[in-house]
């Protein structure tokens, strides 16, 4: 699980504008057996910094549930620091698909 860090000022070259936000999101393997709880810390058109308290057992590639939104969007890891994973949107938002809520 070998991603590249990026630096500060890097992370500021964007292709589109970074907005702070706070959303619930899950974290599902493509084979989608797994899941892992996550948090939304910043969100733009192409990509998400992920607040993840596991963030060693997330794959390279994943789709992103969107809870508030019901949307998925499959995901590349830019960079990993911390408990923070800076992904990029590979797919637009589709509907999620049904699931059982506890």
């Amino acid at each position: 699980m070998a991603a590249e860090l990026i630096s500060d000022q890097d992370e500021n070259k964007r292709i589109s504008r970074r907005m702070r936000t706070l959303k619930s999101a899950k974290i599902v393997y493509l084979n989608q057996w797994s899941t892992v709880d996550c948090a939304i810390k910043d969100l733009s058109a192409t990509g998400a910094k992920i607040m993840c308290h596991d963030q060693m057992a997330v794959p390279n590639e994943f789709r992103l549930l969107m809870i508030q939104e019901n949307t998925v969007r499959t995901c590349k890891v830019m960079w990993r620091r911390g408990e923070f994973i800076g992904a990029h949107f590979t797919s637009g938002p589709t509907p999620a698909p049904p699931r059982k809520l506890f």
